[in-house]
């Protein structure tokens, strides 16, 4: 009761306005940089050499997509959907453009401090006390265990007991197994950050494809549909209650879940992205267009992918957060029954993605406190055990006002460093003169 207080509190509408504010101050700052490019992030990853080691700007760009892509970009889409009516998917198109200059501008700065000795450097200048440097620190591994962990297997053990069961979704027998699963892979991975790196590197490209693929053959199936869903999208933005039946009443409700999910599918903000890219080599204006690419693939092509399919089932229910079951009835209904295993698999492979991402965050915030990985592997994969049995929700909670506390201090770090961000320095970056 009173965590739900305290929760509705610190995550209400007023902390997410709050946000919204930096993000769009840091978008006008730099002229909006995240859109203007979009095509040269795209190109950089393209052209980068996938052979140049597990320092290069593209395998920290898998690193931390493996950590954002997870079940959030399934589940937590159709959720926004379920609470919000098909106008919250619009102000998740509009939260994202702007999450891509936060999450390009925390690169830049994380890789331009980090001759000061840390890739948080940029936020030491603000945040002096060693006790909350720490506490900064703790968060993270907090939010590891939690969003990166906890949620992710719970998710998995649940589609994985739908899948089996067909009907029940509490049998404990495949949920344990599923979390023993994760538990032993996953510590063999993060054994050695190099084959966690390469995982990733070499895992994620192919779990996207294959999940486009499969949206694509149920898009293909309701292609008809495809064009009214843009225009319940654009209606439902300005107008949720004419969608949805009345069960949206204001446009306040269709904007709170697409806005939360915007932000939060991508972690942008979150200053994650500094520890993924600690290790990368890039100079920090080549390094800070892949956050750029990140947020575009995240949330402007999986989670929209995701979205179209549910809207265009014509199965969705209003008014409930029903998140898994609304995709899952989404895809049964296109595709039919044969494909719930697939459904199911494709949550595995996303929340062990994020399970192992996250888990390379670990062991780099465990670095920073003087915290053997020896100690803190072991314990942050054997969460996958009662992640995949129990109710995560408390602790959840507990991850999202912890976020709230490293985004506050990250966003104020961004805003103090506004002058590196600006469009007149970042162009002169770009002209070349800051360039090798």
């Amino acid at each position: 009761m009173i965590l739900n207080l305290i929760h509705s509190v610190v995550f209400g509408t007023p902390t997410l306005v709050l946000i919204l504010l930096a993000f769009l101050f840091l978008n006008l700052n730099s002229r909006f940089i995240g859109i203007r490019k979009i095509g040269a992030a795209i190109k950089a990853v393209f052209k980068s050499d996938s052979n140049s080691g597990i320092n290069s700007p593209v395998s920290a760009a898998f690193v931390s997509l493996s950590a954002t892509v997870g079940t959030g970009n399934i589940v937590g889409v159709a959720g926004a959907i379920t609470l919000g009516g098909p106008g919250a998917v619009f102000w998740m198109w509009i939260s994202a453009l702007l999450a891509m200059t936060v999450k390009f501008s925390e690169i830049y700065l994380s890789s331009l401090f980090k001759k000061e000795g840390s890739v948080y450097s940029y936020i030491y200048k603000v945040i002096k006390s060693d006790i909350l440097r720490r506490t900064f620190l703790i968060f993270g591994i907090i939010a590891a265990v939690s969003i990166g962990n906890l949620t992710q297997t719970n998710a998995a053990a649940t589609a994985a007991a739908i899948a089996l069961d067909g009907i029940s979704t509490s049998n404990t027998a495949v949920r344990f197994f599923l979390g023993m699963a994760f538990f032993a892979a996953s510590f063999l991975l993060l054994k050695r950050e190099a084959a966690a790196v390469r995982f990733c590197e070499k895992f994620l490209p192919l779990m996207a494809a294959f999940y486009i693929i499969l949206c694509a053959a149920a898009l293909f199936r309701m292609r008809e549909a495809v064009g009214g869903v843009f225009l319940q999208i654009i209606k439902g933005a300005f107008c949720p209650r004419a969608v949805t039946a009345g069960a949206v009443g204001s446009v306040v409700k269709a904007i709170k879940p697409g806005v939360a999910r915007g932000v939060f599918s991508n972690e942008a903000g979150l200053s994650t992205a500094a520890i993924a890219y600690e290790k990368n080599s890039a100079e920090p204006e080549k390094a800070a267009l892949f956050g750029i690419f990140e947020v575009f693939v995240d949330t402007i092509v999986l989670c929209s992918l995701t979205a179209l399919v549910v809207l265009s089932s014509g199965t969705v229910t209003y008014g409930e957060d029903l998140g898994a079951y609304t995709t899952l009835c989404a895809f049964i209904g296109i595709l039919g029954k044969r494909s719930l295993p697939i459904f199911c698999l494709v949550v595995c492979f996303f929340a062990f993605s994020s399970v192992i991402g996250w888990g390379v965050y670990v062991r780099r915030f465990a670095e920073k406190l003087k915290i053997s990985p020896a100690i803190i592997l072991p314990v942050y994969c054997a969460v996958c055990m009662p992640g995949a049995v129990f109710k995560t929700a408390a602790v959840w909670q507990i991850a999202e006002m912890g976020s709230i506390f490293m985004m506050s201090i990250n966003c104020t770090a961004l805003i103090k460093h506004r002058e590196s961000l600006s469009y007149k320095q970042l162009r002169y970056k770009y002209r070349g003169h800051g360039k090798k």
